[in-house]
């Protein structure tokens, strides 16, 4: 699932086209949003699945005289069959271009055009990809059915083809002659030149649509961080919020953001931690009953942890130097464990907007397709940004290394919590020590990854006498499947060189006599 580390490349991405758009043009970019029904997720008889819904309350104040439908224009017919009915079918018209704003926010971001906003949450392995206008034109014209094993169904959920020249020959999804690249494109927004698609081949992408009559403005998308207000306490400025749009773009379910809001984050885990130790007093727990996990916590309660999941949350948990099924009363009742954590959560999260991982994970490959596999993102996220989730091995530098060390977890004889001696030939003087990452498992629950490997306390999820222990299978492993880091989505995997492939042959050798 998308988290706060690839969001903020998706926000990356748009800022950087809007930059080279006004350099070029001296103009600021505009756009369109465009939605496409017919890919939308139907759902099954027993559970009907929503992917696009549209807010009516008092600030969304669009009239549909606003842009009227033109004269001629007759929508697709697949999109009228599934909007039929619904909110979103006023937006089946050429709606009319505005400049272009964006931001991200956890796990969702938004983007504001003319009188529109829509903001998107991503699912399993939902991606946006920007692609050149006129290509995008060719895409739409040919849709197709989906991808789906009931015909029916297939015809309902359909797909875009996408053009030869987009794909990449001798790839893995242009193999064969007879099977062409599809792409299930839920929205996009549409410039001049360019155009950022919204695509999910598993159809989990929601979108939210926010209309109103006045156009959309870069004042909107300004969390309260970036509020002009000084001298003025927490409390103060959290109110002054109350009255922006700006807590009305986003689910109500989500918190603070971690980066662009993150003293309103911090005071929100101050809270969490105060009703944490509340009712940890109210009720003790009662002997040999597992509690529930920071791990659970952190991937569940958006309001409090927005973008984090299970990714981010286990390569978090390890630089806090704490096992994924820690309590979180445990947690919360020390200082320095709660503090540890607090600074973590902001660090953590800003290094997926530094400049160096921007270098090394958002670069652009040198292809005509916007669709290649990036190879160099992939393997430089693999290996210098993931750190125990789905790895075999981390490289720890010596003094990382050494506060593990000094705590006991590296000691199967140690239990967790308890007071620890080290000897000073469990520390190291190299730079750095390759050590093995273990997965984890209990019956009927996520794997979890941790290179601690001190004895659980027995009141933890995940004790020793409960759990299947191995090296962790590794996603720089994982060939052709989609794994983790913005180059592995499905759309650019399917454009990745396959070695059972054969290349064209070279020269042939020179042969002197």
């Amino acid at each position: 699932m998308p988290e706060l580390d690839i969001l903020y490349g998706f926000e990356f991405a748009t800022l950087q086209l809007k930059e080279r758009w006004y350099r070029l043009h001296g103009v600021s970019l505009t756009a369109s949003l465009q939605i496409f029904p017919r890919a939308f997720a139907v759902g099954t008889k027993k559970k009907n699945y929503v992917t696009c819904t549209v807010d009516d309350s008092a600030r969304c104040d669009y009239q549909d005289n606003l842009e009227p439908m033109p004269e001629g224009f007759i929508p697709n017919k697949y999109d009228l069959q599934k909007s039929k009915g619904k909110a979103f079918e006023r937006y089946l018209k050429q709606l009319k271009a505005g400049e272009l704003f964006v931001k991200a926010r956890g796990k969702e971001i938004v983007f504001a055009a003319g009188h529109h906003l829509v903001r998107a949450h991503f699912g399993l392995e939902g991606t946006m990809v920007i692609i050149n206008t006129n290509d995008y034109n060719m895409m739409i014209a040919n849709d197709c059915p989906g991808n789906n094993s009931n015909p029916g169904k297939a015809s309902r959920m359909r797909s875009f083809i996408v053009p030869p020249h987009l794909t990449v020959p001798g790839a893995r999804g242009s193999a064969s002659d007879d099977r062409q690249q599809t792409m299930a494109i839920f929205a996009a927004v549409v410039g001049v030149e360019h155009t950022i698609l919204l695509v999910d081949h598993n159809r989990l992408l929601r979108l939210h649509i926010l209309s109103r009559a006045k156009p959309w403005t870069a004042e909107d998308l300004k969390p309260e961080a970036e509020v002009n207000i000084s001298s003025v306490s927490l409390m103060i400025l959290l109110t002054h919020t109350l009255s922006q749009i700006w807590p009305d773009l986003w689910s109500k379910n989500h918190g603070p953001d971690w980066t662009y809001e993150t003293q309103h984050a911090e005071q929100v885990l101050d809270n969490c931690r105060q009703g944490v130790l509340a009712q940890g007093a109210a009720s003790a727990q009662p002997t040999g009953v597992p509690e529930s996990t920071l791990l659970d916590v952190m991937c569940s309660s958006q309001d409090v942890f927005n973008g984090y999941g299970q990714h981010t949350a286990h390569d978090l948990l390890h630089r806090v130097r704490l096992f994924p099924t820690t309590p979180p009363f445990y947690v919360c009742s020390s200082d320095v464990l709660f503090d540890r954590l607090k600074s973590t959560l902001s660090s953590y999260a800003k290094q997926y907007i530094s400049t160096t991982y921007r270098e090394r994970c958002l670069c652009q490959p040198n292809q005509l397709t916007p669709l290649f596999f990036n190879y160099t993102s992939n393997d430089n996220y693999l290996n210098q940004y993931l750190l125990v989730f789905r790895k075999s091995t981390l490289r720890m530098p010596r003094d990382e290394y050494n506060q593990f060390a000094k705590e006991g977890l590296f000691n199967r004889a140690h239990t967790i919590g308890d007071h620890y001696d080290v000897q000073p030939h469990e520390l190291i003087k190299t730079n750095w020590k390759e050590v093995p990452v273990y997965q984890f498992s209990q019956a009927g629950k996520n794997p979890i990854y941790s290179v601690i490997v001190a004895r659980r306390p027995a009141t933890w999820r995940y004790a020793p006498e409960h759990v299947e222990e191995r090296i962790a299978p590794d996603a720089r492993d994982a060939g052709f499947s989609t794994t983790l880091g913005p180059a592995s989505f499905h759309m650019f995997k399917e454009n990745q060189y396959g070695w059972e492939g054969k290349a064209k042959p070279g020269r042939k050798a020179v042969v002197c006599f």
